[in-house]
């Protein structure tokens, strides 16, 4: 059983693995069973519950796979360093305005021009489930981390 202080080290491991890669590939499962990925920016680092935020909009056919089969994965690459992060987790739509407007960064203005105005825009919630990693660190060894 994990204790709160192994899976508070394990949060503050996984933040110091993705603090610096802005960008994942979110993998999804449509209903024939097939993998879709698309990259999506990472909104805001892994909250102390081992929770990771995406903005998106509600309408896309992600939030339609994550609706019938909740399963993902995000995948990360260090563009600096040789480090391979990919995370397990379940996914939900959240339509909170009060976490949409903590979450809101500037740069989201690209893919949202009418900023938290868009009548579609959502957050995609990820509980992590585990983590499996690859760095200089482990000697590329996988390490795992389970929250």
């Amino acid at each position: 059983m994990t204790t709160s202080i192994d899976q508070n080290q394990h949060i503050h491991k996984l933040h110091e693995l993705i603090q610096d890669i802005g960008c994942g590939m979110l993998t999804t499962v449509d209903e024939d069973g097939s993998l879709h990925s698309r990259p999506m920016d990472k909104t805001s680092d892994i909250e102390s519950d081992g929770t990771l935020w995406f903005f998106t909009n509600a309408s896309t056919h992600k939030v339609f796979e994550i609706e019938h089969r909740q399963h993902v994965n995000i995948s990360f690459t260090s563009p600096n360093q040789p480090r391979y992060v990919s995370i397990s987790g379940i996914a939900e739509l959240v339509k909170d305005r009060n976490k949409m407007q903590e979450l809101w960064k500037p740069e989201l203005q690209a893919w949202f021009p009418q900023g938290l105005d868009e009548s579609d825009i959502a957050l995609l919630k990820v509980k992590i489930n585990r983590a499996d990693y690859w760095d200089s660190q482990s000697n590329f060894q996988q390490q795992t981390i389970n929250l």
